[in-house]
């Protein structure tokens, strides 16, 4: 499906899609399974929600002045905690899924097609290590954040300080250097960061390396070649992103449609609820396998460049035998 040499871009967005078309029941099957269980509890918050708000559309209709200017906020917390509950265990099924499928399309690069099962044999074992790399990226993200919102927030407050004693000049000067330091600096440290640690899930799952290990190697692996993989990683985000607009932008708009039309009546926060359960199902279900898909071919590329990758799995793929994960072990350092 994919060349065994360094590949070029067009080689990686048509590998990603040429892999997931060749083994549809495992790569879509399987994104399809694991995201419509973990969808369900965000799907029974959003009917919540949206029961919530046509209730309170409904008394603000038949009679505004009923609302209680004390309490504005018409959501209940049970809703609002299945919401970003269910928005969590629906992170937790993309990890799942993208564990199961850097298997899948690893040895998918040398012809093997993996059923479902298979997928979780092979994976089976570093499901804790793909956990624990998920909360390492998780605690990270929330360091670097803490960090920068410290940098904007003491800026700010120091930059007033110095407003209110007099030192307009300088007050404003630490505001807007604030500012440009938490925003725009914490934009390019995010992607910096981020590109630099991009390969530790392909890394934890076909490498058999731990979650510490697989962040340390990655940013190894990513030494002088962060700006084409940004690029490429910026490319096939974009596509994705216009995918998922364009299959989750008409399922929005229906879900929302019943509680304005029908606003306090039961089944049409039940209507919503489903259609965003189908919503979510399906995008995740599409584009789960390719960013996967793009990931994981993009790591084979950099250790073909890197490590000689291809003349391994030229040599696997001659013999004849049916490799496994195995075939992705780094070889020992003399």
């Amino acid at each position: 499906m994919v060349p065994l040499r360094p590949l070029t871009l067009g080689d990686i967005l048509n590998g990603a899609f040429s892999l997931i078309r060749s083994n549809p029941r495992t790569t879509v099957g399987l994104s399809l399974i694991v995201m419509a269980v973990a969808s369900i509890v965000s799907s029974v918050g959003f009917s919540g929600y949206m029961a919530d708000y046509g209730t309170f559309l409904d008394q603000v209709l038949t009679d505004p002045v009923s609302v209680d200017p004390d309490s504005p906020f018409p959501f209940s917390a049970w809703s609002i905690a299945a919401v970003y509950g269910g928005s969590l265990l629906s992170y937790a099924g993309i990890i799942l899924v993208t564990g199961l499928l850097t298997t899948v399309i690893g040895l998918a690069v040398l012809g093997r097609k993996l059923s479902p099962s298979q997928a979780w044999a092979a994976v089976r074992d570093r499901l804790w290590s793909v956990l624990g790399l998920a909360l390492l990226q998780i605690l990270i993200s929330f360091g670097l954040t803490l960090v920068l919102a410290t940098v904007v927030v003491g800026g700010m407050v120091l930059g007033f300080v110095l407003i209110g004693t007099g030192g307009e000049g300088a007050g404003i000067a630490v505001v807007v250097l604030s500012l440009l330091l938490g925003l725009g600096g914490g934009i390019a440290l995010f992607a910096w960061i981020t590109i630099r640690l991009y390969f530790a899930m392909p890394i934890v799952v076909l490498e058999r390396l731990g979650p510490g290990q697989a962040l340390a190697r990655s940013w190894r692996l990513t030494q002088g070649s962060w700006w084409r993989v940004f690029g490429i990683v910026l490319l096939a985000s974009m596509l994705i992103g216009f995918v998922s607009s364009l299959l989750s932008t008409p399922f929005t708009l229906i879900a929302v449609v019943p509680s304005f039309v029908f606003p306090g009546e039961a089944w049409a926060a039940v209507v919503s609820g489903a259609v965003m359960f189908v919503a979510n199902v399906l995008v995740y279900s599409i584009t789960t396998p390719f960013t996967v898909g793009v990931t994981t071919l993009l790591y084979v590329d950099l250790r073909m460049r890197r490590e000689g990758l291809d003349l391994k799995l030229h040599s696997a793929a001659q013999a004849g035998y049916e490799a496994g994960p195995e075939i992705y072990l780094p070889e020992p350092r003399a």
